[in-house]
């Protein structure tokens, strides 16, 4: 099996460096967010945005050749784990709680991203 990311590639590091900027602050504690407080009131449209961003950053990652089919099942596959893996790095953070409404807004985010890339 062989899933082709031009590690050269601009798109490539661009999608890198904002899956740790995902990670990076899914792993600040609570306080540590407060600048971010006034987004509360719309978390679940924020985790859907933030995964759009994802979804369209890892296919246009992967669209710099055609996409083969196989490339599109392991993008979805990420894209279906990664928000897991994310919310659950939550739950061993300090003032911070995973939530599952969270991890549904982000794979709904993370496809809508993908399937948006792909066919514009």
């Amino acid at each position: 099996v062989k899933l082709t990311m031009y590690i050269k590639s601009w798109r490539t590091w661009i999608f890198f460096s904002y899956v740790g900027l995902v990670l990076y602050i899914s792993a600040q504690p609570g306080n540590n967010l407060s600048w971010f407080s006034q987004l509360w009131r719309y978390d679940k449209i924020v985790h859907f945005m933030e995964y759009l961003g994802m979804g369209l950053l890892l296919i246009n990652a992967l669209k710099i050749k055609p996409l083969k089919k196989l490339e599109w099942k392991f993008a979805i596959l990420f894209l279906l784990v990664f928000p897991v893996i994310d919310e659950l790095l939550q739950h061993f953070i300090p003032t911070r709680i995973p939530d599952v409404l969270d991890g549904v807004a982000d794979v709904l985010g993370g496809l809508t991203g993908a399937y948006l890339r792909k066919y514009f």
